[in-house]
């Protein structure tokens, strides 16, 4: 597999999704995948305009993102890495990645 682009969305794009971000970060690490991964925060308007693999979001922006990324991750608590890792995880193993 290529590189693996993930991003994360708020509204705003700036500072719940850079929270986001720092923890997806964290927890892809985790994983020791064999592919790069890359992690950008961004706001939902960007996110329409950007291919990527994966968007993590919460239930406010969920549907929309959706509607043009068919992987969607919806998170309750951005400070939660335990939560973005098993839900992350799930994706991973959805696509045989791990």
């Amino acid at each position: 597999m290529a590189d693996l682009h993930v991003l994360t969305v708020c509204g705003a794009g700036v500072g719940t999704s850079t929270l986001l971000r720092s923890n997806v970060d964290d927890v892809m690490r985790s994983f020791s995948l064999p592919f790069d991964v890359k992690v950008t925060n961004t706001s939902m308007s960007r996110a329409k305009g950007t291919r990527c693999d994966l968007i993590i979001t919460f239930e406010t922006f969920a549907d929309e993102a959706r509607s043009f990324c068919p992987y969607v991750v919806v998170i309750k608590n951005m400070m939660d890495k335990e939560e973005i890792k098993q839900k992350v995880e799930e994706y991973l193993h959805k696509k045989n990645l791990i």
